[in-house]
């Protein structure tokens, strides 16, 4: 995930052809029904003259969400119909431009932002002026894919909550919440996405924004209990006051972060441990009574977060805070197995469900260890150069993916990577009590694929079936 991401303020983002906007779905077309919910949020609609923006309708109930592998509905490594050809090598298939997918996604994205922005208060267009700086600079080929991927979705979400903004139905109160919560994450995510800031620290809380903001579907979903919604309101404020002040901490820009308080490490470890409950959470295969256990203890660990990041915290309150975040962390990481191993999933091939965990795996760790860990499985055209950023993997067969990566002088290309090495070799690096908080509801298919594997070839993947 490491990446040099240069954000310029000021910059206006490219024009693209017009879509409608997201006015509830999320990052992904869905195709399954919406978790049912017992009861509506109550209407209580504003001036009934103002102007919705375009193309833009009442947030529903957000549809099925697909795994974190790759951009909207495609593949990963597939490109649309329509997606223009990339600028490759014709001997190794290499190109510094972005992949068409992402291009597609930013210019989706930008074309969004331009048209709320003509229907949003007064105070919130200097925020949406600020996301479409945002959205443009991650087209430079610095950006890791990664890190693009995380700035476009976060920017789509983000771009659902404006449309209920200026959605008239939407109750005033709600629209009050929404408002603090687009200003709050928009601060973050410039924060977190500060070129000087450590490269892997900044991809991994650009992951957390990412995961956070995948549930505004659900928060504007009408049908939504109030009750739930306060509380993931409440957690993704919380939680992005915490990745602010985590990535803005003096120690946070120092090129040695050996120097770091075990309290900063202790935030930022927790808040990429609670981006796994926020990705459960918006996953709708997840029961409606382990959804609503799993907000309510994950918001009890996201306003520990906040207590010990908040300057105005006096040291006594803060080490009583990080002592009560042991237990809390505990029950929630506890609660997320509980909660996604509910879902109900159809059984994957073992190629699906590989690339399904390797591509939650490359999301979710460190570069470095991931540079380490699979040191002796690349092939042997990417050696020379060394690779920056191991994006995501398709299936190809069942003993073998396709990964998609970049080099470390930022061309994107993708090579062969046989299924048991690849798989034995992720598996030291995110053993199982670490898999839920890290990859969310993808634990299931890196558990999918560790059964296959053990049944079909006699391998031990780790402790991943422990």
């Amino acid at each position: 995930m490491a990446a040099t991401l240069a954000l310029p303020v000021g910059t206006a983002a490219a024009a693209a052809e017009p879509r409608s906007l997201p006015g509830g779905s999320a990052a992904a077309p869905r195709s399954t029904d919406p978790p049912p919910s017992p009861s509506s949020t109550p209407s209580e609609p504003d001036d009934p003259t103002t102007p919705p923006p375009p193309d833009t309708t009442t947030p529903s109930e957000p549809s099925e969400p697909t795994e974190p592998t790759g951009p909207d509905s495609a593949t990963p490594g597939e490109t649309t119909e329509n997606s223009p050809p990339p600028d490759t090598d014709a001997t190794d298939g290499r190109t510094s431009a972005p992949p068409p997918e992402q291009e597609a996604g930013i210019d989706e994205a930008s074309t969004n932002l331009e048209q709320v922005r003509e229907h949003v208060p007064e105070e919130l267009r200097s925020t949406v002026d600020r996301l479409i700086t945002l959205i443009s600079t991650v087209q430079s080929p610095e950006t890791s894919p990664q890190d693009r991927q995380g700035v476009i979705e976060s920017t789509e979400h983000l771009t659902t909550a404006l449309a209920a903004i200026n959605d008239p139905q939407t109750p005033p109160e709600l629209r009050k919440e929404l408002t603090s919560v687009v200003k709050q994450v928009t601060s973050t995510l410039g924060t977190v996405s500060d070129p000087d800031a450590p490269a892997e620290e900044r991809s991994m809380l650009i992951l957390v924004v990412r995961r956070s903001t995948s549930t505004l579907p659900l928060i504007c979903a009408p049908g939504t209990p109030q009750e739930l919604r306060a509380k993931m309101i409440a957690g993704m404020k919380e939680g992005a006051f915490a990745a602010e002040h985590s990535a803005g901490g003096e120690s946070a820009h120092s090129p040695d972060r050996s120097g770091a308080s075990s309290q900063e490490t202790t935030v930022e470890q927790t808040l990429a441990r609670k981006s796994g409950s926020d990705q459960i959470t918006q996953d709708e295969r997840t029961p409606p009574e382990e959804r609503e256990r799993l907000v309510t203890v994950t918001q009890q660990v996201s306003a520990l977060l906040k207590k010990i990041s908040d300057p105005e915290t006096s040291s006594e309150e803060r080490s009583e805070a990080t002592k009560e975040l042991d237990d809390r962390t505990a029950r929630m990481k506890d609660q997320q197995e509980q909660s996604a191993s509910a879902q109900d999933r159809p059984e994957e091939s073992l190629g699906k469900a590989a690339a399904v965990c390797t591509s939650a795996i490359f999301e979710s760790t460190s570069e470095s260890a991931l540079a380490r860990g699979l040191e002796r499985l690349v092939p042997p055209e990417w050696e020379g150069e060394g690779v920056k950023d191991f994006w995501k993997a398709q299936e190809k067969t069942d003993d073998k993916l396709e990964v998609l990566a970049q080099l470390r002088n930022n061309e994107n290309t993708r090579g062969p990577f046989e299924v048991v090495p690849l798989i034995t070799e992720l598996a030291e690096l995110v053993p199982h009590d670490e898999l839920f908080g890290s990859l969310g509801g993808s634990a299931l298919s890196c558990k999918q694929t560790a059964t296959y594997l053990e049944e079909k070839f006699g391998v031990t993947v780790g402790t991943w079936l422990t």
